[in-house]
């Protein structure tokens, strides 16, 4: 997730939400940019001499870096918003 710009507080939009979804998470430990990189090609291409290593590790073929379930990623920006809202404090 990227913060990319704050506003200032508009009445019915207290909590943070989320905009856009773009693209999809690299899988853990896939080794960085770069790794990411050759993952995705040789996800999809079954001629790439690490095609069938890397297809294994995922365990599927079906790798869409396109693909995104913004519903789930919608539920957790509000989960951390109900984190974030503004408690009174207690007077000591």
């Amino acid at each position: 997730m990227k913060i990319e710009k704050t506003f200032p507080a508009t009445a019915g939009f207290d909590d943070p939400f989320l905009l856009e979804v773009v693209g999809r998470c690299p899988p853990e430990d896939v080794g960085g940019p770069w790794g990411y990189e050759e993952f995705r090609e040789a996800i999809a291409d079954t001629d790439h001499e690490r095609h069938h290593e890397l297809l294994e590790w995922w365990g599927s073929a079906d790798y869409d870096p396109g693909e995104v379930d913004a519903r789930n990623l919608r539920k957790n920006v509000e989960a951390l918003a109900a984190k974030w809202k503004r408690r009174s404090r207690k007077k000591t």
